[in-house]
């Protein structure tokens, strides 16, 4: 069952809300999500975050999975998200998020899909999508010449670790001030 928890405390915010959609068995609690949560709010934004389970492969195809995500968010929040904060399978919204003018940040995007691809290649400065030379699915001269910010980390897989524990933890700590600095520009 999809759901949407609420990460903050709403008489805190600054009225903005973002969209948390984690990646196939990458929750919200792991590294790359919890901090930018962390950075959202200390923000002040109004975070949701979307929990899916294995149940859930009872949706025909991925999309309607995000679909019915959005479609939860709108109902609770009244509102579609300001921003989408997206890891893997969560990046298949990217192509929603780009016609609907939703800002994102993009984490590990799915860029071996023609419709990510796609997406992001027309994507503005409100999006920033980072990757690693050793994910297969970080292509990113399949969007040469988008206006999104591109960051490449060299030697790091699909949960954006580097062999060296420590090298792992300062790239996170890295990833997480970029997105600081990202939603600071918003």
């Amino acid at each position: 069952m999809v759901r949407i928890k609420w990460l903050d405390n709403v008489t805190t915010t600054n009225g903005r809300s973002a969209l948390l959609l984690p990646g196939a068995g990458y929750t919200a609690q792991a590294p790359l999500l919890y901090w930018s949560v962390a950075v959202l709010l200390s923000a002040g934004w109004r975070v949701g975050a979307a929990e899916w389970e294995d149940s859930d492969r009872e949706f025909a195809n991925p999309y309607e999975l995000i679909d019915r995500t959005f479609e939860l968010h709108a109902s609770e929040a009244s509102a579609q998200p300001d921003l989408v904060v997206a890891k893997s399978l969560g990046t298949l919204a990217l192509p929603r998020c780009i016609s609907r003018g939703i800002a994102g940040v993009w984490l590990t995007p799915l860029l071996n899909m023609t419709e990510v691809a796609t997406a992001l290649l027309s994507a503005d400065r409100r999006h920033l999508a980072i990757g690693g030379t050793k994910d297969r699915h970080w292509i990113p001269e399949t969007v040469q010449g988008t206006n999104a910010k591109l960051i490449t980390l060299d030697d790091v897989d699909h949960a954006l670790l580097h062999d060296d524990w420590r090298t792992s933890m300062q790239l996170h700590s890295d990833v997480a001030a970029e997105v600081d600095a990202h939603v600071q520009e918003l």
